[in-house]
């Protein structure tokens, strides 16, 4: 199936391009986080018995794929909410404003 080619093809490519240069590591941001894009539905019979094996394996990339943008939102909330800690405790050694 033409599909199941392309996606490959792109998660290949996006994968490539995500990868850190050099060993530098890179935190993740919700914008680095791309959500999955769900098989389409099969409603003909027919053609469903004969791309069983290969909807199958769509719906399971699909499925890992989902798990990994999960897991990828997760990582940039740690991050995140790792930054505003830092920010706030950044904040609270500046000490209170003096009365002016």
């Amino acid at each position: 199936m033409p599909l199941l080619t392309s996606r490959r093809t792109c998660l290949v490519v996006v994968t490539l391009l995500t990868m850190p240069v050099g060993g530098v590591a890179k935190s993740e941001t919700a914008l680095d986080c791309l959500p999955p894009i769900p098989p389409a539905p099969v409603t003909d019979a027919a053609t469903r018995a004969e791309f069983r094996v290969e909807i199958g394996q769509e719906f399971t990339a699909y499925f890992d794929e989902s798990q990994a943008y999960l897991r990828c939102l997760d990582a940039a909330r740690s991050e995140v909410s790792e930054e505003i800690n830092r920010v706030i405790r950044d904040y609270q050694s500046l000490g209170p404003e003096p009365d002016g």
